[in-house]
């Protein structure tokens, strides 16, 4: 006989590995066909600490590698997920039901060493150990949340006025409501991090400052909010603007005037969200263009 190391059989689940937190999809996709849904968002939610988040916006990634896709078309994970995380998400009516993951309860899939159960049933540290995060987006709240679940006395240092860094400021409320993002970072906060917003790391405030309130460790999580240039003649004159820096804008309520047509440069996901973000902005409430359509179709 051969015996094969477990790391052999992981890869031979392709949605598995092709998540960046090796979320066991197929399990809990399993289990939502069985109707036993409470089990299935456990076993989404163990190893991802924005599971409600990624059900919205994730690139899905676990898809592009269903082996379903061989036959016709892939498993439709990412949905799958929303549907269990609506039901006992941060964002559903029962949101203790993931805090019982800190205490007695195990999820039913693959286990990773950084899933909620394997660390809650680790030798915790000291609590006095302070460690602070600076920047509270996707990064920073889930360094937080997990060295909460080992112990540590967790701070979270945001320059802005809410956290959520990216998450909140660079993506389009349609596709990703404040709400979900606030009840995301409440169930993060009830394991015992502080936030503090309006805070920015300055010359003046800074690492050293730190230290002497008695932080022993730091996690930099500053995110990504600079767009890149074009290398093209014209890219710094007026009415060129970086689709990130765009979206910044208008996710902090700032009127940003674009005329009445705009060229969007690029197709990915950032290129997507500021071409149906000028549409918003420069017609008319989506609700009136949906109505419009629905005119349109009834006739």
């Amino acid at each position: 006989a051969v015996f094969r190391e477990i790391s052999w059989y992981r890869e031979n689940v392709p949605c598995m590995e092709a998540c960046p937190v090796h979320t066991d999809s197929g399990r809990y996709v399993q289990l939502i066909a069985s109707e036993r849904y409470k089990d299935a968002f456990l076993v989404a939610r163990s190893p991802n600490p924005l599971a409600s988040v990624c059900g919205r916006i994730c690139a899905a990634p676990c898809e592009d590698a269903c082996r379903r896709h061989w036959i016709d078309d892939p498993v439709s994970i990412r949905p799958l997920k929303r549907f269990i995380t609506e039901k006992f998400g941060a964002e559903s009516s029962n949101p203790d039901t993931l805090l019982s993951l800190t205490k007695d309860t195990s999820d039913d899939g693959c286990q990773r060493s950084w899933h909620m159960s394997q660390m809650r049933d680790q030798d915790k540290v000291e609590s006095s150990q302070k460690v602070a995060i600076i920047g509270s987006g996707p990064a920073g709240l889930a360094c937080a949340h997990d060295l909460a679940l080992k112990g540590y006395s967790v701070t979270i240092f945001e320059a802005l006025e809410h956290a959520g860094g990216m998450l909140r400021y660079g993506i389009p409320e349609y596709r990703l409501p404040r709400g979900v993002i606030d009840r995301e970072v409440s169930i993060i906060e009830k394991l015992g991090v502080e936030i503090r917003t309006n805070t920015p790391l300055t010359s003046e405030y800074n690492l050293k400052p730190l230290r002497k309130e008695g932080f022993e460790a730091f996690f930099l999580s500053v995110g990504a909010m600079q767009g890149r240039d074009l290398n093209i003649p014209g890219h710094e004159k007026d009415g060129v603007i970086k689709a990130v820096d765009f979206l910044l804008n208008l996710n902090r309520g700032y009127k940003v005037d674009l005329g009445r047509k705009v060229v969007v440069i690029g197709g990915g996901s950032v290129a997507l969200d500021a071409a149906r973000s000028a549409i918003r902005e420069i017609y008319k409430p989506m609700d009136e263009i949906e109505a419009t359509a629905d005119s349109v179709v009834g006739q």
